[in-house]
């Protein structure tokens, strides 16, 4: 019996997607319960999809710097709830301090050209909340110096700069007439916003879209029409398992123990 492939299943998937799209489209005449539907229907797929170390939220992101100012309440937060937990769990949104967070989604039932300075926005945001990531390892120390028999357990702390990964995913798009147009539209933006865009998919057009990391006289794509929820799915597995992920500090959130 011949076996299907990733492909073909990734393929039937997008089918299914334009299809509940459609007919919500039809069903729901109000936009935000469309958007919200939209949301709910490709958090659930994340989940079935991603490994189980990557938890699929919705909520703010905030950093232990009180001068830097939450996100705006984002519409998928892929997070560590392994080592780590959102601050607050409230019914329809969490609280995530950056340290946990992999990564973002945005997502979009029709991306439009107006959409997306503000999208920029937003993920240069919570890479300004990623600037300093504290985490902690746990060592030992002697209570008593020269004593080696006094060892107690020591936490220290640690930094990195690795922001969380940021993407973006659209059921339909309006504005552009090919792949080559929307890739100026992002030139022009991000040129002059510190956003990085580690994957867009577009599933009426089938378009990919990744940003080079680094590039030089400007911001640079790389892009693909054909297969794009697959691509899509492949680059964000490899973005967000490069973030390396282990227990937060804490105390920077509890105002009582802060340094």
């Amino acid at each position: 019996m011949k076996t299907p492939g990733v492909q073909n299943y990734f393929s039937a998937l997008q089918d299914l997607f334009r299809l509940q799209s459609a007919v919500l489209t039809d069903v729901i005449p109000h936009a935000g319960e469309r958007g919200r539907n939209d949301e709910q229907r490709f958090r659930e797929f994340l989940e079935r999809i991603l490994p189980r170390k990557f938890s699929v939220g919705t909520g703010f992101v905030i950093c232990s710097n009180p001068e830097i100012s939450p996100s705006s309440q984002t519409d998928i937060v892929l997070y560590d709830d392994f080592h780590n937990s959102p601050l607050h769990r409230e019914l329809t949104a969490h609280v995530y301090p950056v340290e946990i967070v992999y990564g973002t989604v945005e997502v979009k039932g029709l991306l439009q050209k107006k959409d997306l300075a503000k999208i920029c926005e937003d993920i240069a945001k919570i890479r300004l909340l990623g600037h300093r990531r504290w985490y902690i390892d746990y060592g030992s120390r002697e209570a008593t110096p020269g004593d080696p028999h006094s060892k107690v357990v020591s936490k220290n702390e640690m930094v990195t700069g690795v922001p969380p990964r940021a993407f973006v995913f659209a059921y339909e798009c309006k504005g552009w007439r090919s792949l080559a147009d929307l890739i100026k539209t992002l030139e022009t933006v991000m040129a002059t916003t510190p956003a990085h865009l580690h994957g867009m998919a577009i599933l009426d057009k089938d378009w990919y879209v990744a940003q080079v990391a680094h590039a030089r006289n400007g911001p640079r794509f790389v892009s693909q029409e054909g297969g794009s929820l697959l691509r899509f799915m492949n680059g964000m597995l490899h973005s967000i398992g490069s973030v390396e992920m282990r227990q937060m500090s804490i105390d920077r959130y509890h105002e009582m123990f802060r340094t």
